[in-house]
């Protein structure tokens, strides 16, 4: 009995010593717990999912699309948003194809804007690092999140379209991950590629009867 006794002591001592030495090293184990929690939660959870090609007129959190989004899509024309983390490993993965796709160089630090000429029509494209922003830019994730996961990468086409009542509105499309764990490469350009495109078409039919509030 005694003899147990003295074990359960031992092994209670032995535990609370190696929590302990974890608190007093809290740096180098929020950096791991912090890396491994936002791969998961950020990168991977959505390896599975199924792509939806259908665009939306409903947000995700039923605000108002941003300013930056409506300013360029008055004036220039559908908006291309890619956000990610700096841990994110899918996003490292995809974000050479997407300076394929817009023929841009960034780096997964930046927030990243530029109007680029893709097939003969202007695009906004816009990055943005979620670690690195504030405010609107920030906040612009949530509107749309459709899925409401907060994972990345994420990328989110808006344009314009006629809804049923007869009025233009943003119109809008948000996939993520690495699209389809079967595409390669090429597939995963084509098939942003295609997304781009039906927004640069919608936007050229219903423009002249887009007035933004």
């Amino acid at each position: 009995m005694k003899k147990m006794l003295t074990l359960q002591i031992t092994a209670l001592i032995v535990i609370s010593g190696a929590l302990g030495g974890m608190y007093i090293f809290t740096d180098v184990y929020e950096e791991v717990y912090s890396g491994i929690v936002s791969i998961l939660c950020t990168s991977c959870i959505k390896l599975q999912q199924i792509i939806s090609l259908d665009f939306t007129f409903q947000t995700a959190n039923g605000r108002p699309h941003p300013d930056f989004v409506i300013d360029n899509l008055t004036n220039d024309g559908p908006v291309f948003i890619a956000y990610r983390t700096t841990v994110c490993d899918y996003c490292d993965d995809m974000e050479p194809l997407l300076e394929e796709i817009f023929d841009l160089e960034f780096e997964k630090e930046d927030v990243f804007y530029e109007i680029v000429d893709f097939n003969g029509a202007n695009v906004t494209f816009v990055h943005i690092n979620t670690d690195f922003v504030k405010e609107e830019l920030f906040e612009s994730r949530k509107t749309y999140d459709v899925d409401g996961d907060n994972a990345v990468p994420m990328f989110t086409t808006i344009t314009i379209e006629l809804d049923v009542d007869g009025i233009v509105k943003p119109y809008y499309n948000t996939v993520y991950g690495i699209l389809d764990l079967k595409y390669n490469d090429q597939q995963r350009i084509e098939v942003l590629t295609n997304i781009i495109l039906e927004s640069i078409e919608l936007y050229s039919e219903n423009r002249p009867g887009f007035i933004s509030d």
